[in-house]
């Protein structure tokens, strides 16, 4: 037991009423006690002393909170067996029988305060770690003699906090002129002077001590060369890069990136590692590929990995093919086949997901990437999880780190994933609940947060957060984004169940042309296909809805059971749209019933900030609907409104909405566009978001390609003035359909490789759960209703390339095409009319 550790300070100890002690002696006795209790007889006082020394002008709590961590570290001495051993210049201390692992210098001044070169004991701040531990439990511990350059590992409670401003010289040690003339001449002790630590200095002062450390042992106790050593790497990072070196490193880029985003991507470059926090929405996915971009010019980097969500790979690799040439490699298959993958590429870049990564870690390790983009980095929120400590095992150089959610519940979920981008900036852990948070009673509820000052001190050299408002005037007037959703396994199961049916009806359709009842059932089928993607409480929502009603909470165990990632993806966006950014959405889907289920899982969320959501779906009264459109243009808290398609035509909601999210794509890109035309339109004066909400897998993941041709074709005709429109495919929509259903029939069927050309259907907007198949006109003979409901036109990019547009005055366009295309386009207008008188009046 060593009673000099105990100090005479007066220790400040803000109390709590009723819940801590009321004096400063009555807390080390409470302290000494409670240590006591948990196995630490002999050096209870010394623990207690030490809790309230870095735990000074804070309450009893965080005191306690310091003893819990000092008891934690006693505990791992013991268990590791940690043995001393003396050297010329101190203590050494490691593992018995494993000599293999690293020791740790350790070293005690004559009045008792220690240090050691373990990462611990710089990052804790308690002036204690496990290894010092062992040796104040070693009878007859020699002292160190004096060392010149000291440091006080105890970080403040405010303010950044940074190191190397708690150097100090010890006066008793001479040191050299060049070093002494660093240190501020006081009567006991010379602190480091704050000129020689500032940007401009702070290199060369760093690299000064380094150097004479090195060259003297004995200079500065243990835990300052390893700071020193972490300092000069990350200073040695820093790039001082100018406007018109990134100009050139993006040269090449496809797109250009917004004023912001260009400031995101020279604000990683200038660190090497950045926690990129931008709000929904801002394009982090862009800065983060022209990051990559920008360091492979610089020939910075020649190898980088690139970790996302394994439903958001595609989404990479076409915003990857958007914007840059760089290649991408897309890490999928069988161990074998991944493994081949990594040996492979000598150079480049590749894209896994965090399953891979948990599986291949030795794979990537050996892959040696200079750089490593994290995305979704929320993964990481928690230490204890194995996702956590594996990526942590990653070492690279450069380090960029992405989420739009660096912090969901605690502060604590923040320092864990600010730890691999910069591992001091939120320490000490142990500090970040009882300091940063309000409790009820000191210990349980929290009720509010607190000294957030010093919270987004230590976090701003290395964490960029903009927020829309932030960067309002650089966004474009829409920007339609993306988002992927992956299916859970109930959904791929009852998804690919409906393969086979669908394959056959595609592969009859190849060999003669479909019937109207054949065409309607593939519709069908493809129907259930789509509402499966939107999740199982949808198909089932007649078994599913009762429970629903009655259920108060929502919680992560209800929201499971709806097996419908889509809405938990909602909900968040919901969160960060409508309570966060204080704007209006308006919601559609096709489905009255998935509009139910997304109010339902975001009432919770509404109603907890005050706020409303009203429908528009063609199923209220008439002047239900003129009052909830009222009170969502003129109610501030009515922010949200479900619509379904009924509410795609004629409404204006401009002057409402800033925000369209879509939880469903419809087939017809013309009905997406009367959707987002609700809120895109003359007199709105705020940038548009679109959010598309896509499963990842599955036929909804190969509509949303199918609408972006359609889409093209459409703005190239009527919108455009080139004389071509690429698609990403073509062939008609039978063809399509065989290559959006994936078909999966036995193998003797050899017709499903046909390579015929089938019928272009008329209309595939259709909804079939509500459609009649259309009665023939009653004029018609049978072999010509026959003829009507089996179209036999010509591939649609074939007889559309003969299409020629003329501008005329007046703005109206003439078109000039062959007899053939004439003659197809008139069948076509005429069966689609006919599929038209039989659709509903209102969507489903």
């Amino acid at each position: 037991m060593d009673q000099s550790l105990i100090r005479s300070e007066s220790l400040a100890v803000a109390v709590s009423a009723g819940t801590a002690p009321s004096t400063e002696s009555e807390a080390l006795r409470e302290l000494t006690e409670h240590a006591a209790r948990r196995r630490a007889e002999e050096l209870a006082p010394v623990l207690a002393a030490c809790a309230l020394r870095v735990t000074r002008g804070a309450e009893f709590a965080v005191a306690r909170d310091a003893l819990d961590a000092l008891l934690r570290r006693l505990g791992s001495s013991r268990d590791d067996e940690l043995i001393v051993r003396p050297t010329p210049h101190g203590l050494r201390v490691t593992r018995r029988g494993k000599r293999s692992l690293r020791a740790y210098d350790v070293w005690l001044d004559d009045a008792g305060e220690a240090s050691c070169s373990c990462p611990d004991f710089a990052k804790a701040a308690l002036g204690l770690c496990k290894h010092v531990l062992a040796v104040l439990a070693t009878p007859r511990r020699p002292r160190g003699s004096p060392r010149a350059v000291r440091w006080d590992p105890v970080r403040p409670l405010t303010g950044p906090g940074d190191w190397l401003s708690r150097l100090w010289h010890d006066p008793r040690v001479s040191l050299p002129r060049s070093l002494a003339a660093m240190f501020q001449a006081t009567s006991a002790a010379r602190p480091i002077d704050p000129a020689r630590i500032d940007e401009s200095r702070r290199l060369a002062t760093v690299e000064l001590l380094l150097a004479a450390c090195l060259g003297n042992p004995g200079l500065a106790e243990p835990a300052v060369l390893p700071q020193l050593e972490r300092e000069r790497a990350m200073l040695a990072r820093q790039w001082s890069i100018r406007g018109r070196e990134l100009d050139r490193l993006l040269r090449g880029m496809k797109q250009r990136l917004f004023p912001y985003q260009r400031d995101g991507v020279e604000r990683f470059l200038r660190g090497g590692r950045l926690l990129l926090a931008d709000d929904m929405g801002l394009g982090k996915t862009a800065q983060a590929i022209a990051s990559c971009h920008a360091l492979f010019a610089a020939g910075k980097a020649r190898r980088a990995v690139v970790v996302a969500p394994a439903a958001l790979k595609p989404q990479w690799a076409r915003e990857w093919r958007a914007f840059t040439e760089l290649p991408l490699v897309t890490v999928d298959g069988h161990p074998d086949e991944r493994a081949r993958i990594y040996r492979r590429r000598g150079d480049g870049v590749l894209l896994v997901n965090y399953e891979q990564l948990l599986r291949d870690l030795a794979l990537v390790r050996n892959y040696d990437p200079d750089l490593v983009v994290l995305d979704e980095a929320q993964r990481i929120k928690n230490w204890e999880t194995k996702t956590a400590a594996v990526v942590k095992q990653l070492e690279p150089a450069w380090r960029l780190v992405l989420t739009g959610t660096p912090m969901e519940n605690r502060v604590e979920e923040l320092a864990s994933i600010m730890e691999w981008v910069d591992e001091h900036a939120l320490e000490p852990r142990w500090r970040l609940p009882s300091w940063h948070t309000v409790r009820v009673d000191g210990r349980r509820e929290v009720v509010g947060a607190r000294n957030l000052d010093t919270l987004r001190q230590r976090l701003a050299p290395h964490m960029l957060r903009r927020v829309r408002g932030d960067v309002l005037a650089q966004l474009p007037p829409r920007r339609d984004l993306r988002i992927s959703v992956e299916l859970t396994d109930a959904q791929v199961a009852a998804h690919d169940e409906l393969d086979l049916p669908i394959a056959r009806l595609v592969s009859q359709a190849r060999r003669r042309p479909l019937t109207q009842a054949e065409f309607l059932q593939l519709m069908r089928l493809l129907n259930q296909q789509r509402m499966i993607c939107n999740g199982m409480a949808l198909r089932d929502f007649v078994e599913a809805w009762p429970t629903l009603e009655r259920a108060g909470r929502r919680s992560d165990r209800m929201l499971a059971k709806l097996d419908s990632p889509k809405l938990v993806e909602f909900r968040d966006r919901i969160t960060d749209l409508v309570v966060t950014q204080q704007r209006k959405v308006v919601v559609f889907s096709q489905w009255r019933r998935m509009l139910r289920l997304a109010a339902w899982v975001t009432a919770d969320v509404l109603a907890r900030a005050g706020l409303r959501a009203a429908f528009f779906t063609g199923e209220e009264t008439q002047r239900r609907r003129t009052e909830n459109l009222v009170a969502f243009h003129d109610d501030p808290d009515t922010r949200v409104l479900f619509a379904t398609d009924a509410g795609g035509v004629g409404l204006n909601l401009q002057r409402a909405a800033s925000c369209c999210i879509n939880l469903d794509l419809p087939w017809n890109p013309a009905v997406l566009e009367q959707r987002i035309g609700r809120i895109f339109r003359m007199g709105q004066s705020q940038p548009v978001d679109i959010y598309n909400l896509v499963a990842a897998s599955g036929i909804e993941d190969r509509i949303a390609g199918l609408v972006g041709d359609k889409r093209a074709l459409f703005v190239g005709l009527f919108d455009g003035t080139s004389d071509e429109v690429q698609f990403d495919s073509a062939g008609s929509f039978m063809t399509r359909m065989h290559e959006l259903t994936r078909p999966v029939l036995p193998a003797t069927d050899t017709e499903l490789e046909a390579a015929d050309d089938a019928v272009d259907r008329p209309d595939d907007s259709l909804d079939p759960d509500e459609v009649e198949a259309p009665p023939p006109p009653a004029a018609a003979t049978a072999e010509g209703t026959a003829a009507r409901a089996t179209l036999d036109v010509n591939d649609l990019a074939s007889w559309m390339s003969g299409i020629q547009v003329r501008q005329l005055d007046g703005g109206r366009v003439a078109l000039e095409l062959p007899r053939s295309a004439a003659t197809a386009l008139g069948d076509l207008l005429r069966a689609l009319a006919t599929a038209v008188e039989g659709s509903p009046s209102t969507p489903p």
